[in-house]
């Protein structure tokens, strides 16, 4: 049996996005932004410790790496550089920028999990991937054109519903891993095992 810590990186994810439409939504003035630093930092940071290991090691079957380690990796590095972009007050329009090439990447995965049918739920997966993509596609017009109330809005709203699939998807992948490995003992416990 295989162990992957996909559970926790699917609830970063969701938790990511979840913080960054709130940060578009609440739209703070420079003055505010970089109490923001801390957030992103963090989501940053767990997806970047998560996703470095995936993408070397292939915990997971086959092309489940490729579909969820390396985008969560690119993800982690755009809300690192927005922390930093934050925490010393540059323009945040910059990681916006770099994130847009993450945006793409995202969209064109999740129509790839869906025409090849990966994962238990490859629909729900792609609309997940699919959303964040195009919520991401819409961050940096909002932040270019700031004082676009709607956009932002509308980006929040995008970015929001894109987190709670995740986040759905997270729960339920740990809900099911805690039974999956229920009875499972590392290597290192295997001599040690009862008869």
């Amino acid at each position: 049996m295989f162990t992957d810590y996909l559970g926790v990186m699917l609830l970063n994810l969701g938790a990511g996005l979840a913080l960054l439409a709130y940060y578009l939504y609440v739209k703070p003035d420079r003055a505010y932004r970089r109490s923001w630093s801390a957030g992103f930092f963090a989501v940053g940071l767990l997806g970047f410790v998560t996703a470095l290991p995936m993408i070397l090691m292939w915990p997971l079957p086959g092309g489940y790496n490729v579909a969820f380690g390396e985008p969560a990796l690119f993800l982690s590095v755009v809300f690192l550089a927005a922390s930093i972009t934050l925490a010393l007050e540059w323009e945040p329009l910059i990681p916006a920028i770099y994130g847009f090439f993450g945006a793409i990447y995202s969209v064109v995965i999740g129509f790839r999990l869906m025409d090849l049918h990966l994962t238990s739920n490859p629909t729900v997966a792609g609309l997940a991937y699919i959303l964040t993509g195009v919520g991401g596609l819409f961050t940096l017009p909002a932040i270019y054109w700031h004082k676009n109330r709607a956009l932002s809005i509308l980006t929040a709203l995008i970015l929001a519903v894109a987190a709670l699939i995740w986040l759905y998807m997270g729960y339920d992948a740990v809900w099911g891993h805690i039974a999956d490995f229920a009875k499972w003992l590392p290597n290192t416990m295997l001599m040690r095992a009862p008869k």
